[in-house]
């Protein structure tokens, strides 16, 4: 049994090899590597298998579904602490040592994470976003402050679960990524995750640039994938849902009334449901915050961008079933 679980859940290969190296030379050596391959067809064996690692294990899970693929990885592990890493991220060498020691030391915390830089898909840094703290500084943060800030300001500082390690023996994977019951299509494996976390103990910072993600054409995330317009107005379901909850002050938001309309305002003109709910932002600031979630209006909209994005998800699995097939010899 290894002190720390990295677990890989993978679809690409293209920078798969990177994301391994970076695994298999952390400083702490007390580790498994837990690959699960959601490819159909268990493409990713022979870029794992070349490693020749005796840490290094491989799963052909095939969901090609993220979530499900996170979650059997997860109940495969056998760490104390789980240390998430995507296929097209890197870790720097001391990441995994220095936020277990983070945890151990705060043993109350089920979460830690340290900073991280942007890069392209050339290995080039693209972006340094401001550091929480300095190198070797630690700190707590509280749920209050994750809402007001990150909620709030919309503006996710924790990062991806590349840059974050938690205690697999205090968290229920299964519900972590919910939010108030929903399954979220975008920001449920970070943002939601942060939050219902911290609503049990506070999350451990560290300071340091310690992991790269990664932004490449190839990403599930990238700008107009079929689940993009739900990493928007999930925001605003957030919002609303800690403003009623009264979480999230009234004197802030304006400021995230406003941080939504330049958000939308970029892609009203090419998703529907995002021109719906941009319409309507000026119930944030004329409506009570504690009728904000309950108003018919923004339900109807949301119902009506959650549809947009399921029917769009499905479509992209049609055509991709229907390419396989045209690929497969008769």
């Amino acid at each position: 049994m290894a002190l720390v679980s990295i677990l890989i859940p993978a679809y690409k290969a293209q920078y798969l090899r990177q994301a391994l190296t970076s695994a298999v030379g952390q400083t702490l050596q007390d580790i498994e590597i837990l690959v699960g391959d959601d490819t159909p067809d268990a493409a990713l064996a022979p870029h794992v298998e070349s490693f020749g690692d005796p840490r290094i294990r491989y799963f052909h899970h095939g969901f090609q579904k993220g979530t499900l693929n996170f979650q059997a990885l997860w109940r495969r592990a056998t760490g104390k602490y789980v240390k998430w890493l995507c296929d097209d991220d890197v870790l720097m060498p001391a990441s995994v040592e220095v936020l277990a020691s983070a945890l151990a030391v705060n043993p109350d915390s089920w979460l830690a994470f340290h900073d991280r830089v942007l890069i392209d898909g050339n290995n080039q840094v693209v972006s340094t976003p401001p550091p929480l703290l300095q190198p070797g500084q630690t700190g707590l943060v509280d749920r209050s402050y994750l809402v007001q800030r990150m909620i709030g300001g919309i503006n996710n500082f924790i990062g991806e679960p590349s840059n974050v390690m938690l205690d697999r023996e205090q968290v229920d994977v299964e519900r972590i990524v919910d939010y108030r019951g929903l399954k979220l299509d975008f920001l449920g494996s970070d943002v939601a995750m942060f939050l219902n976390i911290a609503e049990r103990a506070p999350l451990v910072a560290v300071g340091g640039y310690l992991s790269a993600f990664r932004r490449h054409d190839g990403q599930a995330s990238r700008v107009m994938s079929s689940n993009f317009s739900a990493g928007l107005y999930e925001w605003e379901l957030m919002i609303r849902c800690e403003a009623a909850a009264g979480n999230l002050p009234p004197s802030h938001l304006e400021a995230a009334k406003r941080r939504l309309q330049n958000l939308y305002a970029q892609f009203v003109g090419v998703l529907p449901e995002i021109a719906r709910l941009h319409a309507n932002l000026e119930e944030l600031t004329t409506r009570p915050a504690d009728q904000l979630l309950i108003s018919e209006r923004f339900q109807a909209d949301f119902a009506f961008a959650r549809a947009s994005v399921a029917e769009r998800i499905a479509q992209r699995k049609q055509q991709a079933a229907q390419a396989r097939a045209a690929a497969t010899p008769v």
